[in-house]
């Protein structure tokens, strides 16, 4: 598989995983198919789009590959016919949002870096890219977004796209490397939930 076979893959598999999270919460918070379809894709585009426009790749992806709306479309279908038993995992929209978050992290310092973009900015789109469509979806569901919380999110984030750095250092393969960043970004999150870490808050 080419490098850019695997950033296609990777990117498609990413929206799969964010669009689930997204019509999980569409369901939590009691939503028809069509809100359902909407938070899927606004969670599962929202940071690529964002990163797109920054770095002037227009049109967007997801207005150039119809690959991108079968997939939150497909995401949305699963959810809504067995969402019940999908309940059955433990925090569910935790899970998938903790993989999509390791998916574009990965994706966004990848195509940041190969725009020949500085080490900060890549840095930057790689944590707009994993995290803005997660804020869309928080906002219209009446949420606060998880990355203005204590949550351990954007700073899994940081720690993955570190990683990403110094596997570049190395020279690692891209391949592993991509897929590397992204499990480091996944099993941070996870555990920064099962041991309720957070950034320090004023007192």
């Amino acid at each position: 598989m080419s490098l850019q076979d695997l950033i296609q893959l990777v990117d498609i598999l990413g929206v799969f995983v964010f669009a689930i999270s997204g019509a999980l919460v569409a369901i939590q918070k009691k939503m028809d198919i069509l809100g359902m379809l909407v938070l899927a894709v606004v969670t599962a585009v929202g940071g690529g789009t964002l990163r797109s426009i920054l770095i002037g790749d227009t049109p967007i992806p997801f207005l150039r590959n119809p690959n991108y709306l079968i997939a939150c479309i497909a995401a949305t279908l699963i959810v809504f016919f067995f969402h019940r038993l999908l309940k059955k995992l433990n925090k569910p929209i935790i899970i998938f949002d903790a993989v999509g978050l390791g998916l574009f992290m990965s994706l966004g310092m990848t195509i940041a870096l190969g725009k020949g973009l500085p080490i900060w900015a890549s840095l930057l789109l790689g944590i707009i890219t994993a995290s803005f469509g997660g804020v869309i979806r928080d906002v219209l569901s009446a949420e606060i977004p998880l990355i203005f919380r204590k949550e351990f999110y954007a700073s899994a984030c940081l720690i993955g796209g570190l990683f990403y750095l110094a596997l570049s250092y190395y020279q690692v393969n891209q391949e592993i490397l991509i897929i590397a960043t992204a499990l480091t970004v996944f099993v941070v999150r996870m555990l920064g939930i099962h041991y309720n870490w957070s950034l320090p808050r004023p007192k």
